[in-house]
């Protein structure tokens, strides 16, 4: 990001437009200023990891607390529509020695597209309001729970929209990798292997549309776009590698989570339940705070930070 002098350009009310800022304090090496959670210069890994602990500390309410209910709501949804439509699903260990058929299957195949739903839809809640939050955060705003929903809300029916057209986009290119490797067995892996690389591709590409929706108001099919350039901008694998070292330690802590869950319980579903949520609760919110972090990174390296300071105020 670039710095700002000690005294800012723009003090309180000397422009119209621009919000007040706190008074700047230098807090690193750099002599970077450092108005909230992070210091306002291009960043690195360590940045994106205290950052997160930075607003998640601040704004607890907004973010964990957000998260701890959208973790509830969508797991008891997620067993309510399993209760009513697919009934217990079977432990993985039952199958031992005993050939499996797609009946077998069907099962974990609906659990699985049940789950994806409903954190999924409910995940959008969440991301409204960390966009909300964390580009505050980053120049020293506090957000409550209750302002960052009154503020996430318009943004709900872009964002419900902006995840159809990814959805679409990544069926089709589904499609276009199974089907002729289903037709034509190991002959159409020649076609399936440029679909599988679109959809990497475009998983990182797509990575700030979300935020982009919250932030800046487009559409999904700008929101899109613009994503996929300030990705290139910057730098794809550099994004692609720090979502991927976020998800690997994300997933081992949810790990850790369950697993200790599940021998204090003994595999009971209150257990598993509470595991889920705690687990959900924190990585949810930790996830997605440092995707926005990134998204202000990124924003910032390429066209500074008054849009932002804009915004934000």
């Amino acid at each position: 990001m670039t710095d700002r002098p000690d005294q800012p350009e723009q003090p309180s009310g000397s422009e119209p437009g621009y919000p007040p800022i706190p008074e700047p304090r230098r807090t690193d090496h750099t002599g970077a200023i450092q108005l909230g959670i992070v210091a306002l210069r291009p960043l690195h890994l360590p940045d994106f990891v205290s950052g997160m602990v930075g607003a998640l500390r601040r704004n607890a309410g907004a973010l964990l607390g957000v998260s701890l209910a959208v973790s509830l709501g969508a797991e008891l949804l997620r067993r309510l529509l399993l209760t009513l439509f697919v009934g217990e699903v079977p432990k993985l260990d039952s199958f031992t020695g005993k050939q499996v058929e797609w009946d077998d299957l069907s099962p974990y195949v609906a659990d699985l597209a049940i789950t994806t739903a409903t954190l999924g839809l409910f995940t959008l809640l969440l991301v409204a309001v960390v966009n909300v939050v964390v580009p505050r955060a980053v120049f020293g705003h506090t957000t409550s729970a209750r302002h960052a929903l009154g503020e996430a809300a318009p943004a709900l029916g872009r964002l419900i929209a902006t995840a159809l057209v990814v959805v679409a986009i990544m069926a089709c290119l589904t499609a276009v990798a199974v089907l002729p490797v289903a037709a034509a067995g190991s002959g159409g892996v020649l076609i399936a292997i440029p679909a599988l690389v679109a959809m990497v591709y475009l998983s990182i590409a797509f990575t700030f549309a979300r935020a982009i929706v919250v932030v800046e108001g487009l559409g999904p099919a700008a929101a899109l776009d613009r994503s996929r350039k300030l990705v290139h901008a910057v730098g794809w694998w550099r994004l692609a590698g720090i979502t991927t070292l976020v998800g690997v330690v994300l997933a081992l802590i949810t790990l850790v989570i369950t697993t200790l869950f599940a021998r204090i319980s003994g595999d009971s579903v209150i257990g598993e339940i509470l595991a889920v949520v705690l687990a959900g609760t924190f990585t949810g919110a930790a996830s997605l705070t440092v995707e926005s972090l990134l998204y202000v990174d990124y924003r910032a390296r390429t066209e500074g930070i008054d849009g932002l300071w804009l915004k934000a105020g």
